[in-house]
């Protein structure tokens, strides 16, 4: 279903992570542009897979789609939307000059509706720059190379704490230290402006430095600003002094910078259209070697130096791209081809020696221009060429140099190579005769029905494979870096998810545990409630039967005592009758009638109170049987409650010094894992280190042997230089001794003999002179090379300084805020307390009164 059109490698499509395929699907015949990722584990294409919805989920103009992903023979492979104007960056090296601000106004205008929209859905792009920016035909631009699925970075949630690319904003840096402050949306802005940056001049700000000073540069120094801002708008640098803001409270969003006048107005993409055409246009290239001519000039430079010095005449001298700033901030007067008539009407007398000379080939935006130099020089000395310090040389300094003085009379001419001592002020003209040539490219396109054609100039040497060299070796330490933050991020996201499940496995343990105490205390609250009512309800049956049993024994006792009390009144009837009896008889029958009604009444009497009396101990006795049984019943009752609370006190004693503990533990634990976190971080922090400081010495080491191959190149011309220009200073002198003839022929010779001795003095001078020269800049190197790397110590051990305070802060507002919490939590406790009632209150309301 698919077929591929290029091979790995290949100049259409390719990044620094992974290769990348052009390829087209066989039915609908539709381009794409085919990411192939070898995945070395199943995290990291866990890690693919998250950025892959997220990039799913990304539906935008101006951000590339995802056509499809699939895994197959152990590679990953995720088809993206195919731009065939490739990458800016890549534009930009293929026409070999940066953006016009026309073009930089439609992409930054179409970059922030892009990242306006990534923002709206909460995601951070963090790796912008020129080279992930791509180029459609219809002169669009697509935000491209995202980090999900280019380096295996993810595009980041807000608050993230990563590294991206070099454009980091200042709170990226300082996210290295300080985990626990990320980023926002806010980062993405800065990118944007040094990608501006990137664009107008080809190379973003400080290039040409080792990665770890960029990131010294970046936290220490104040925001990047263009090389040449009167080149660019008011409007253009306004932008970027919004954009680069370091307090990114104060920094604008995209919406905000949708309505700056930069881009505000800007209605159409007919800029890059053009652009795109241009880059993709057919080149017709012209090789001109300029050897044979500036060989040809040799004789005409070597006639303008007199017997009295020598004078250097115009040679032609070409400006790289950059030491025009560099050269006017020597103090060095540029003149332009505007300004070549007030310059020749204030040097109206022609200088001695001076001559006119077109360079080879035409440049745009160039101008060759003639080169006046004198010097009053007692030995006439030509030393070889200073080094310019961070430059990027286009052609081998193999010419010689005349020392500047202060009376010098100076204009620079832009037609062949020129580099600059800062610290001596000297000038090294550059002699390229062996190596360079000039290429001129001619492009023909057609833009809404126009042709155009666009003539460019670019003078070639062999030091264009040590920028490239040097362009490279950057990125590798880049990309060394990179991986370095991918391992940091898996091993990151691993203890994250360790801590997390740690924490996830307490919270269970806590609950299980404080689940299991209460049910326990649930359950013995229940066993005693159950034997409370078992007991009680014994008791009662208990009660039940002793009440009716002792009132069966009282009834009993009574109703014997109601016999013997019935034979008691027998008795007295019997006494009765015998006190009558022993009466007269005519007394007996009266008295005795009388005596039986009073003994009847009282009988009755005495039956009805002792029945009574019976009764009422009856009653008495029960009564007291059941207060005692009510009194055991509340003492049985009273025990229990106590039991009870005393169970209930011990149940929230227990549940209060669980929490405590479960809150004490899980202090310790959060405290260790911040521990955990920042023992991560500085061993990641000092792994980084460690590649740091192997990048810096290697730095440093090809700078020293840059150096060491330029010395021997110049050491090695320096006696074809001085045989050249001896010859050329004894023709001369001799061609003066033949104008101004006097004495003979002996004393011509000895004067000739003489002149040669001092000329051989000077070439051994000169010779001393370059030793010491190169003693002195192989010091200064080693100076150089030894101070960054102390800069870049102090920078680390800055950051391990920072990251130790800062974990001692964390640990100790851990702490603090851990005590105030047990406070507070101590502090509710009392109310808690107070919910559970002393033993004797709920007994005192249940007494033997009920």
């Amino acid at each position: 279903m698919v077929q591929v059109l290029c091979a790995p490698g290949s100049p259409c499509l390719c990044t620094h992570a992974s290769f990348v395929l052009q390829a087209k699907n066989k039915e609908t015949g539709a381009l794409a542009a085919a990411k192939v990722i070898e995945t070395k584990s199943e995290d990291e294409l866990e890690d693919y897979m998250v950025e892959i919805e997220i990039l799913a989920t990304c539906n935008h103009r101006h951000i590339v789609k995802l056509l499809g992903a699939f895994y197959w023979d152990g590679k990953l492979w995720i088809m993206i939307e195919f731009c065939p104007g490739g990458a800016v960056d890549a534009t930009m090296l293929e026409l070999d000059r940066g953006l016009t601000e026309p073009q930089i106004q439609v992409i930054c205008r179409q970059m922030l509706e892009a990242l306006h929209y990534l923002h709206s859905k909460k995601i951070i792009h963090r790796d912008l720059k020129a080279g992930n920016v791509l180029l459609t035909q219809d002169g669009d631009i697509k935000l491209g190379e995202l980090p999900g699925t280019g380096t295996g970075q993810a595009l980041a949630r807000p608050s993230s704490s990563s590294l991206g690319g070099r454009p980091m904003a200042p709170e990226v840096v300082m996210c290295e230290t300080m985990k626990d402050t990320p980023y926002d949306y806010k980062a993405d802005i800065w990118s944007l402006g040094i990608t501006l940056i990137e664009m107008a001049q080809i190379e973003p700000p400080h290039h040409e430095l080792n990665p770890m000073r960029v990131l010294l540069k970046i936290a220490k120094s104040d925001p990047p600003t263009l090389s040449c801002p009167s080149k660019w708008s008011l409007e253009f640098r306004d932008f970027l002094k919004t954009a680069l803001d370091k307090n990114p409270e104060t920094r604008p969003s995209a919406a905000q910078l949708l309505e700056h006048p930069f881009v505000s107005k800007v209605t159409s993409n007919r800029a890059l259209r053009e652009l795109v055409a241009e880059a993709k246009a057919e080149v017709m290239e012209e090789i001109e070697d300029s050897r044979d001519e500036v060989e040809d000039d040799d004789s005409s430079e070597s006639a303008s130096v007199s017997a009295l010095g020598p004078v250097l005449a115009s040679l032609p001298v070409h400006l790289w791209r950059g030491e025009r700033a560099r050269l006017q901030k020597a103090g060095l007067q540029l003149f332009w081809p505007g300004q070549l008539g007030n310059s020749a009407e204030r040097d109206k007398q022609p200088r001695p020696g001076s001559k006119e000379r077109k360079s080879i080939g035409e440049r745009p935006e160039s101008s060759h221009l003639e080169n006046f130099m004198e010097e009053k020089l007692a030995n006439g000395s030509l030393d070889p060429p200073a080094p310019f310090p961070g430059s990027r040389s286009k052609g081998d300094s193999d010419s010689g140099s005349t020392s500047a003085s202060e009376s010098m009379d100076l204009t620079i001419s832009l037609s062949a190579d020129l580099s600059l001592n800062r610290e001596s002020g000297s000038i090294s003209l550059k002699d390229s005769r062996m190596h360079k040539k000039t290429l001129k490219r001619t492009r023909k396109f057609v833009v809404d029905g126009v042709e155009v054609s666009v003539t460019t100039s670019k003078i070639i040497s062999e030091d264009e494979k040590k920028d490239e060299e040097m362009r490279f070796l950057r990125r590798q330490e880049l990309r060394e870096l990179r991986l370095l933050q991918k391992e940091e991020h898996r091993n990151q996201a691993q203890l994250n998810s360790k801590h997390q499940l740690q924490l996830e496995q307490m919270l269970r343990r806590f609950e299980q545990e404080m689940t299991t105490k209460k049910k326990f205390y649930d359950t013995e609250l229940e066993n005693l409630e159950r034997q409370q009512k078992q007991q009680i309800e014994k008791m009662e049956q208990d009660h039940s039967l002793r009440r009716r049993e002792e009132a069966k024994r009282i009834r009993l006792e009574q109703e014997r005592d109601h016999v013997k009390f019935l034979e008691q009144l027998k008795q007295m009837k019997k006494e009765v009758k015998n006190e009558v009896e022993k009466l007269p008889r005519q007394q007996r029958k009266g008295n005795m009638k009388v005596k039986m009604d009073d003994f009847a009444q009282k009988k009755q009497t005495m039956e009805q109170e002792f029945l009574a009396k019976q009764k009422e101990d009856l009653e008495l006795a029960m009564k007291n049987i059941t207060a005692q049984n009510k009194k055991e019943i509340c003492d049985k009752e009273r025990e229990c409650l106590n039991k009870k609370q005393q169970l209930m006190r011990d149940r929230e004693a227990c549940i209060w010094d669980l929490e405590e503990h479960q809150q004490q533990e899980k202090h310790q634990l959060v405290k260790q894992q911040l521990k955990d976190q920042y023992f991560l971080q500085r061993h990641e922090l000092l792994r980084k280190h460690e590649k740091e400081r192997e990048q810096m010495q290697r730095y440093n080491q090809r700078m020293l042997e840059q150096l060491k191959i330029r010395q021997q190149q110049e050491k090695a011309r320096l006696p074809k230089i001085q045989r050249s220009e001896g010859k050329t200073r004894m023709a001369m002198y001799k061609k003066s001794l033949h104008i101004h003839s006097s004495g003979s022929a002996s004393e011509q010779r000895e004067k000739i003999k003489q002149f040669a001795q001092q000329e051989e003095k000077r070439q051994k001078a000169e010779r001393l002179h370059q030793q010491q020269k190169h003693e002195t800049q192989m010091k200064d190197m080693q100076a150089q090379c030894e101070s960054n790397t102390n800069e870049l110590q102090q920078l680390q051990n800055e950051k391990c300084h920072l990251l130790i305070e800062h974990e001692t802060q964390k640990l100790k507002s851990l702490d603090e805020n851990h005590n105030q919490h047990m406070k507070e939590w101590r502090d509710k406790l009392r109310p808690r307390k107070k919910v559970v009632p002393p033993p004797c209150e709920q007994g005192v309301l249940l007494g033997p009164g009920g």
